[in-house]
């Protein structure tokens, strides 16, 4: 019987916490992914499509001053087009943006002429992240240079980065002006705040308030971050568990009835049986569960989850799985059990 128990509360312990450990781990990653996607980017652009609305450049920089906001940088697109000296013909859309863009996409600023870019762009060129490279500028249709230098290449290698952005050359030369939007990516507990700050600190000067857009409408998993863990359908998995090993040891407790009858007869009270019963499971159970403990970790870590959400929730569901038990064992320790004149009597 003690075999029994202990490997009904190793194997029970163990899947559940391990069961949790991946689930948390899945919706931790998912949340990751989203966030480095830009879940919390926002795009902010004028009020007013009609006319010469823009967004001030310099009052989009320096909202990276303001508390609950990380970082911001201006965007104003162009009809020009850059192309490598060393690769003729390899035009791609020139994007004007703000010095704030190195500290958007954590990015060391170079002392002298920069630009960034994306993979796709600097793959076929032959060019990665901290080469130098001739940009010409010129027309979009390339029938006339307008600007030529030697500039540093910074990679953007991030989701957050919109498809109007990907592709293009970005030269982080608009200090001054107007631009077309500004990206501000905010903390997620300042995050509904900012973005009804964005829209009357960026309005036009007439008053008409900026439009802010989040730069992913939703989660694109399907899911509600805010509730997805509470309402995760095995939370309340170790309440079972601790049901089924409570029912597991009431079998084992009626089985046995005769011994502890024998027990009775010769005067022994309820407590002190229920001592023997409380100790004689908190042995088995607490190596039980140490050793369930030791292999949720090792399957959930071997199929990659992540480290401090597997301890976090193994951990605590085999606490919880275990305590749920004791109070079930405890339950049953404490039912009336006869003597063994009794116990003759149902064998009869």
């Amino acid at each position: 019987m003690s075999v029994i128990v202990m490997l009904a509360v190793a194997w029970v312990s163990a899947g559940v916490g391990l069961a949790n450990a991946l689930e948390v781990s899945a919706l931790v990653h998912a949340e990751r992914d989203w966030i480095g996607a830009g879940a919390h980017t926002v795009i902010v652009e004028p009020g007013n499509a009609e006319g010469d609305a823009a967004i001030d450049v310099a009052a989009c920089d320096r909202l990276a001053q303001i508390d609950g906001i990380n970082a911001a940088f201006a965007v104003n697109p162009t009809v020009e087009a850059a192309t490598a000296a060393h690769a003729p013909g390899t035009r791609a859309t020139l994007t004007r943006v703000s010095p704030g863009v190195f500290a958007f996409f954590s990015l060391p600023a170079p002392a002298g002429g920069a630009v960034l870019a994306t993979a796709d762009t600097l793959g076929p060129l032959g060019l990665r992240d901290g080469d130098t490279t001739a940009l010409a500028v010129t027309t979009y249709d390339g029938t006339a240079t307008t600007a030529t230098g030697t500039v540093a290449v910074s990679e953007v290698d991030s989701p957050a980065l919109g498809d109007d952005l990907s592709g293009t050359w970005m030269l982080p030369d608009l200090h001054t002006g107007n631009a077309a939007q500004c990206y501000v990516t905010a903390d997620a507990a300042h995050q509904g705040a900012v973005q009804a700050y964005l829209s009357e600190a960026l309005a036009a000067p007439d008053g008409t308030p900026a439009v802010v857009r989040e730069r992913l409408s939703d989660s694109g998993y399907g899911l509600n971050f805010a509730t997805a863990y509470t309402g995760r359908p095995l939370a309340w998995a170790w309440a079972a568990a601790a049901v089924f090993l409570t029912s597991l040891w009431a079998i084992i407790a009626w089985t046995r009835r005769s011994r502890v009858a024998v027990y009775a007869t010769f005067g022994a009270h309820r407590r002190a049986r229920m001592v023997l019963q409380v100790t004689e499971w908190a042995l088995l159970s607490l190596i039980a569960a140490a050793w369930g403990w030791g292999i949720a970790v090792t399957f959930a870590l071997g199929l990659d989850a992540d480290v401090r959400t597997t301890l976090v929730q193994v951990t605590g569901h085999v606490i919880a799985t275990w305590s749920g038990a004791t109070l079930g064992v405890l339950v049953v320790s404490l039912l009336p059990v006869g003597t063994l004149l009794d116990a003759l009597k149902d064998r009869s």
